[in-house]
């Protein structure tokens, strides 16, 4: 019987782990973190689904969680980085700690490991009040907070953070938001400021007490009282070790989404023409790379 190695426990990933389960094919899950389901657990689980099947109008982490109850935990090598992919037969994986021969392997990596990006500002390193990410914002409700930012995620917490307090302050560069202004059509609290970039900020000790912004199209400025800082620019991916043909940042893959003959890329870390990186399209790579894998002996 097969033995797959998937390199990521993030969506993608636990989707394909549920689809082996299914099938009683053995198989394990090298998981960078200490946690499963990547970026959306860690940057926004609270977010709506509009469009993953099944999931019209629930909360990520309820896709996660979902997914987590249909893999075994046991499965999932927690805190070990895949360093290397070795071929020349059987593909093993070595790890900062171990070595594991598979006979498939599928790298479920997403936008890979990544560190949040910051304001780039002076004194802005260390402020125990600036956030980069927010798995649970109830201890927000009632703050003075900043928000910068202009996805989704930026305008989902701005809603929300303004239904509980009228200091709610929504920052973004442009003129116009990446995501959806309608999300924040009716929010009568909220003081959104276009086009304006982070200036400087203030701190007293370890904590952020004001943040200055800027216009980005001339020269006033804007000081904004804070208790917290949120700040959604998104993330700086660190280059995977993987040696494979590259479409960008992005792993190439060929109809059968497959790197070489043993190993495949599927979700967020694949790139060929017309790709789509978002859950659904990854979930359907998942089940084409399955149904190749029962073709085979």
């Amino acid at each position: 019987m097969k033995n797959i190695g998937i390199i990521g426990a993030g969506p993608v990933g636990l989707y394909f782990a549920s689809l082996l389960e299914k099938e009683k094919i053995p198989y394990v899950i090298i998981e960078a973190t200490d946690q499963i389901g990547g970026q959306i657990f860690n940057l926004y689980p609270h977010k709506k689904f509009e469009d993953v099947v099944g999931y019209e109008g629930k909360e990520a982490i309820t896709f996660v969680e979902d997914l987590k109850s249909k893999v075994n935990l046991s499965n999932i090598k927690f805190n070990e980085k895949v360093i290397d992919i070795v071929e020349g037969g059987k593909p093993t994986l070595i790890t900062n700690k171990n070595k594991y021969e598979f006979d498939y392997v599928v790298i479920t990596v997403g936008l890979g490991m990544y560190t949040p990006r910051t304001m780039g500002l002076e004194g802005e390193e260390g402020c125990k009040n600036i956030l980069y990410a927010l798995n649970n914002f109830d201890f927000l409700y009632g703050k003075r907070v900043a928000i910068f930012g202009g996805g989704d995620s930026a305008l989902d917490w701005s809603k929300e953070l303004s239904l509980h307090s009228d200091n709610v302050h929504l920052i973004h560069r442009r003129t116009e938001f990446r995501g959806n202004p309608e999300t924040i059509k009716n929010s009568k609290n909220l003081h959104v400021h276009l086009p304006y970039v982070p200036f400087k900020l203030t701190r007293s000790g370890d904590t952020c007490t004001s943040i200055t912004i800027k216009n980005a199209q001339g020269e006033d400025t804007v000081d904004i009282p804070v208790d917290y800082v949120v700040v959604n620019f998104g993330s700086v991916p660190v280059n995977t070790p993987f040696k494979y043909e590259h479409l960008g940042n992005f792993l190439k893959v060929n109809e059968k989404y497959a790197v070489s003959p043993r190993v495949f890329a599927i979700g967020d870390c694949a790139s060929y023409e017309g790709k789509a990186r978002r859950i659904e399209p990854g979930k359907k790579e998942a089940n084409a790379v399955l149904s190749y894998l029962l073709t085979l002996a």
